[in-house]
């Protein structure tokens, strides 16, 4: 147990990015490599869970208006059950404050709007999202 405790310390965070935006996909992997983390993209919902259940992950980037899905909340819903460790900042480009309640609700760390307009306070909410996870995981 001591060993895999050691382990999530040791290693690079693990970053999951699902949008079906190849565009801001690959910016969102250039932007967190360039910042020490590993990350995975997929472009759909189903390939995500097939990462989820394959693999750990401290953290994913959810697009909210995901295809094949009614909204990007069901989706979390979906991947907290399967990865209840795994911290989820949902992505939008509409902003609206009933959908951010509710994504905290499932369990979203944080709800984002797209652009990225401050790319260092959004580093740092990246970074908040990893701490919060592990700290979950010390205690569980």
């Amino acid at each position: 147990m001591d060993d895999k405790k050691n382990q999530i310390k040791t290693r690079p965070p693990r970053i999951l990015v699902l949008d079906d935006d190849k565009t801001f996909r690959e910016l969102l992997v250039d932007l967190f490599r360039s910042n020490g983390y590993e990350v995975v993209t997929v472009a759909t919902g189903e390939d995500a869970l097939c990462k989820i259940q394959e693999e750990q992950f401290d953290l994913a980037t959810i697009d909210f208006d995901l295809p094949g899905w009614v909204n990007g909340i069901d989706f979390l819903k979906e991947l907290k059950e399967m990865a209840s460790h795994t911290q989820v900042i949902l992505l939008t480009g509409n902003a609206s404050d009933e959908v951010a309640k509710e994504a905290i609700r499932y369990g979203a760390y944080h709800y984002y709007v797209k652009p990225i307009h401050r790319i260092d306070q959004f580093l740092r909410l990246i970074g908040e999202a990893i701490e919060a996870g592990r700290q979950k995981k010390r205690i569980d």
